[in-house]
């Protein structure tokens, strides 16, 4: 394994990673709308759930794209320190009452909580500690 630096510096990484490790944690969802459908609808549902996870202190950054090949396909990716950085982010009602109906119209075979396993910084490739080292148990 690469071994954790504390001595990156890049200003996009921010002060958690200055702190003691690059411990990581990613909600990916992926969104399928149908065809049928309008996918500016699909977008104007998003708002909202989008916003309340993003307005948490322990979301470290989020992403909410488009394919630039298909207007039906989104993906949502929001970045946390740690495991319970994740949950607590999940955790206050008003985010839970619009974020959990919302993730569950993603597709559920390419969605999920994942660990982060190698990370780059430019030139820079590490591979933060593995927290869970049996998934799925």
């Amino acid at each position: 394994m690469i071994s954790t630096s504390d001595t990156i510096t890049d200003r996009n990484w921010g002060e958690s990673h200055l702190k003691g490790g690059f411990d990581m944690f990613l909600l990916i969802a992926h969104f399928q709308v149908d065809q049928g459908e309008d996918p500016e609808v699909a977008l104007a549902e998003a708002v909202e759930p989008v916003r309340l996870l993003a307005a948490q202190p322990d979301t470290r950054l989020l992403r909410w794209g488009r394919s630039t090949e298909d207007a039906h396909r989104l993906v949502l990716i929001a970045e946390f320190d740690t495991a319970a950085a994740y949950r607590r982010a999940q955790s206050p009602l008003e985010v839970r009452t619009a974020l959990i109906p919302w993730l569950s119209k993603a597709e559920i075979r390419t969605s999920g909580a994942f660990e982060v396993l190698a990370a780059a910084n430019g030139a820079e490739l590490w591979s933060p500690e593995v927290i869970v080292p049996d998934p799925g148990r």
